[in-house]
């Protein structure tokens, strides 16, 4: 039984690694949003690799969501990403913060009342209820199980994957060389410009 199961998981990771690209096609069925997320490797594939060998699993993406083409990083574990550095071949490295990351890849928003505070003397109420969004906003990205980019960023990270071998990356966490430090390397080529073209990207 053992013999089955090892030939079994060893015929899945060749055919992950021949097609390490997959397309996830989505639509909010209350919203009508469309999205279109190339990943690497399958949700099946990434099931096997954490049943048998454990760990973190993270996994680059490029995302078409409403027009917008976002860069990002995520992990299946639901934990914080923190801030990601990528380097495709011998083109200069990237850095991607938390900060950056829309704030629809954020984590619930936690509810705050601050109305108590209203018309207290001394308080700006405006700027106070700027500064606690953008607090909670920040906290919320701090807490997401993605770190993206959008925009320009984006579009010269794409660009330098579409000609790229080899995408590297290394996940900082909050902190330069934190001890939750994780590398990677992802390969590039033909199947990911063909998950691109099927996301219109």
């Amino acid at each position: 039984m053992k013999i089955f199961a090892l030939l079994f998981f060893l015929l899945t990771i060749s055919g992950c690694a021949a097609n390490p690209w997959s397309v996830q096609k989505e639509t909010d069925e209350f919203t009508d949003k469309t999205s279109c997320r190339v990943t690497y490797g399958s949700d099946f594939g990434r099931d096997v690799l954490k049943s048998y060998l454990g760990g973190i699993y993270y996994a680059p993406f490029i995302e078409k969501v409403n027009g917008e083409v976002i860069f990002g990083i995520r992990n299946d574990y639901n934990i914080p990403v923190g801030d990601v550095q990528i380097r495709i071949d011998e083109n200069e490295a990237i850095l991607i913060s938390y900060t950056e990351t829309p704030i629809f890849y954020a984590a619930a928003k936690p509810s705050m009342d601050f109305s108590y505070m209203t018309g207290i003397d001394g308080i700006n109420t405006e700027a106070m209820n700027t500064t606690m969004a953008e607090t909670i906003n920040n906290i919320s990205k701090i807490s997401s199980p993605f770190t993206a980019t959008s925009g320009g960023k984006a579009k010269l990270i794409i660009n330098q994957i579409k000609s790229g071998s080899i995408l590297k990356m290394r996940v900082i966490g909050f902190g330069t060389n934190s001890a939750l430090s994780n590398t990677g390397e992802y390969s590039l080529g033909n199947n990911l410009k063909d998950a691109l073209i099927g996301c219109g990207i």
